[in-house]
């Protein structure tokens, strides 16, 4: 298949013939595929974004089963205090960092005494108003915040958006059958697709650029995969806000629910990522480098983001797994012909693009880039 014809398959492909490709086309022949649709939108550039990551909150009124991050009040789980945050924040801007990324579960006030009685403690009533107060803090020490807090309400979006240039939110999978009993989101309410699809749309209405992408391993299967890759292409055709798709990888772990849930295979994983760039043509693709670690094949299946990478905080999503350092994964992309180059939170296209960010959020975005869009780093 030759360029032409590649990117008239991207243009043009159904969910019928993606999974008829998933399932008949030599494995090599879709890398080759996918890279010759990304190197034509994204030349040799991949791009990552230099973070702290800051957990807000591990405490979530949700129950998945594959999750670690979340923590009971007993267990550990807690808010970080304001100082905590700047604390990190300062180090992370004294190590090159541009974007803070706040995670929190998803709405602990609603199941926790502790969190509504924090959060009054400090002149708060919700987890979204302690990030609007976070938030700004952050934008004025000169570092992006980045939130991925759940299921938010238009209002909550739109008042993120004055400091937020981008804001997250995983799809999971566009799946139901998923929330069944004895499945990962059986009593997690919040993962109902219908809600992330809803929250996603509003996204797009309020112009906020937004990350987001499914979780593979869970107990989905191929077609509930890719079914969820046209719909988030589809979500994306109708607001143009969608600035990155992620490609997560479940990782299994003691305590819980799924820790004896095997990893999907290297070849689930890697076909479906490569799939995904076939029928997300010029949008962003990203794969966790800390969850797969050979960057080599990623690049190979299409990618052309790493995500966030943190020189000092550790991916309290997935502890066990660190992340890898920024200079060996510059020259082992080199090898490969590309050239690693650090993004903001929010992407180049979206920084000069009418309406998607706050007139604060732009202009501290754009002291911190060169005329790309991409960041003036700071080798660490």
């Amino acid at each position: 298949m030759n360029l032409k014809e590649a990117l008239l398959l991207s243009k043009s492909i159904t969910p019928k013939e993606a999974l008829l490709i998933y399932n008949q086309m030599d494995h090599e022949k879709i890398f080759e595929i996918a890279s010759m649709i990304r190197d034509h939108y994204k030349g040799n550039i991949i791009s990552y974004s230099r973070k702290v990551f800051i957990p807000v909150t591990n405490l979530c009124r949700d129950i998945c089963y594959y999750c670690f991050y979340r923590k009971e009040p007993n267990e550990g789980g807690r808010y970080l205090e304001i100082d905590e945050i700047i604390n990190v924040a300062k180090r992370g801007i004294e190590l090159g960092c541009t974007e803070a990324l706040l995670m929190t579960g998803e709405r602990p006030e609603g199941r926790y005494k502790e969190a509504l009685t924090f959060l009054n403690s400090k002149g708060f009533k919700s987890t979204s108003e302690w990030l609007f107060y976070i938030s700004e803090i952050l934008l004025n020490l000169g570092i992006l915040p980045h939130t991925n807090a759940g299921i938010l309400s238009r209002y909550e979006m739109a008042k993120l958006k004055e400091s937020n240039p981008s804001m997250g939110l995983m799809l999971e999978n566009a799946s139901e059958r998923l929330m069944e009993k004895g499945m990962p989101h059986e009593l997690a309410p919040s993962k109902n697709p219908k809600l992330r699809i809803k929250m996603i749309e509003e996204a797009g209405k309020l112009k906020i650029p937004f990350t987001t992408g499914i979780l593979v391993g869970i107990g989905e299967t191929v077609e509930e995969a890719i079914y969820s890759i046209f719909l988030i292409k589809k979500l994306h055709e109708e607001y143009g806000h969608i600035q990155e798709v992620i490609i997560q990888p479940f990782m299994p772990k003691k305590g819980i629910r799924m820790e004896n849930h095997p990893p999907p295979s290297e070849e689930y994983f890697l076909k479906l990522l490569a799939i995904s760039r076939i029928i997300l043509g010029e949008m962003n693709l990203q794969a966790p480098p800390n969850l797969y670690n050979e960057v080599e094949k990623l690049v190979r299946a299409g990618i052309n983001d790493l995500g966030g990478i943190s020189p000092l905080t550790i991916d309290y999503v997935n502890p066990e797994k660190p992340w890898p350092h920024i200079e060996i994964l510059r020259k082992r992309l080199a090898k490969e012909g590309f050239v690693l180059k650090q993004r903001l939170p929010v992407y180049p296209e979206y920084l000069n693009k009418e309406g998607f960010l706050s007139q604060k959020v732009r202009e501290v975005s754009l002291k911190l880039v060169d005329k790309d869009g991409y960041v003036n780093e700071k080798i660490i």
